[in-house]
């Protein structure tokens, strides 16, 4: 009779340890909802774009439409949104097409493919302080490195960690504030007196990228001696950029 309870309770704990393995993660848990992708979905973003070049800046100030426009199956039976970008000057101007890139999200990580380039964007499970390199699956050399010398290595020297921050915390944006977001900063935020070098974006749960952060900016120093001035924080050349969510929904 004991052995007989006992093979059941052994049968029991296998059932469950079975029906766990093989029990869906909970999206939530995962992060998933930091990025929603379905058909029809739109994102609307001001734009402000500073180009500098020997101190001077020129600025562009224009609206960015995402929408995911399609989806489909690529050769590797991944299912795959294809994303289109749109451009105008004002509210009162018609949407003009700029370009195309495609997105897919597995429960490892979320992949965006613009002009044949790679980035991984997230990896799940979203977990605060988790690191992974943005441009694991290209060759571009970026200026960012492993911050912990103890993991450094040639491979990783040339690629950009990306860092999640601030998992939970709310974020406001054009007066609207978001209740559960989470920051992926990327590269190494750095400045110095060859340049600056901060990248951000925040993703709010259900609805997507809400900011966007973009400097590189190298300033006149004595590897870049070009005729520029030496001042203190003279921007020889680089690019400052922002991305402000001003409306989203669902076509």
């Amino acid at each position: 009779m004991k052995n007989a309870l006992l093979l059941l309770v052994m049968l029991a704990g296998l059932l469950t340890a079975c029906e766990d393995k093989h029990k869906e993660p909970d999206p939530a848990m995962m992060g998933f909802g930091y990025y929603p992708l379905e058909i029809g979905d739109y994102r609307i973003y001001q734009v402000t774009d500073i180009s500098y070049k020997n101190d001077v800046g020129d600025t562009a100030r224009f609206q960015l439409r995402e929408r995911i426009d399609t989806s489909f199956t690529d050769q590797t039976n991944e299912l795959v949104y294809k994303v289109v970008r749109s451009v105008r000057p004002d509210e009162g101007s018609p949407w003009v097409d700029d370009s195309v890139y495609v997105v897919s999200k597995t429960s490892k990580m979320l992949l965006l493919t613009k002009n044949n380039t790679k980035f991984v964007k997230l990896v799940f499970p979203v977990k605060e302080g988790k690191t992974w390199l943005g441009d694991a699956y290209n060759d571009r050399k970026a200026l960012s490195y492993e911050p912990d010398p103890s993991k450094r290595s040639d491979y990783y020297l040339g690629k950009d960690p990306y860092t999640y921050e601030n998992r939970g915390a709310s974020f406001t944006v054009n007066g609207e504030t978001y209740g559960n977001t989470v920051t992926v900063v990327q590269g190494v935020p750095t400045e110095s007196w060859i340049g600056l070098d901060d990248r951000k974006e925040v993703y709010a749960e259900g609805v997507g990228m809400v900011y966007r952060l973009y400097k590189r900016i190298v300033y006149c120093n004595e590897t870049e001696s070009s005729g520029c001035d030496y001042a203190i924080g003279f921007k020889l050349y680089g690019n400052e950029r922002t991305e402000e969510l001003i409306s989203q929904g669902k076509e």
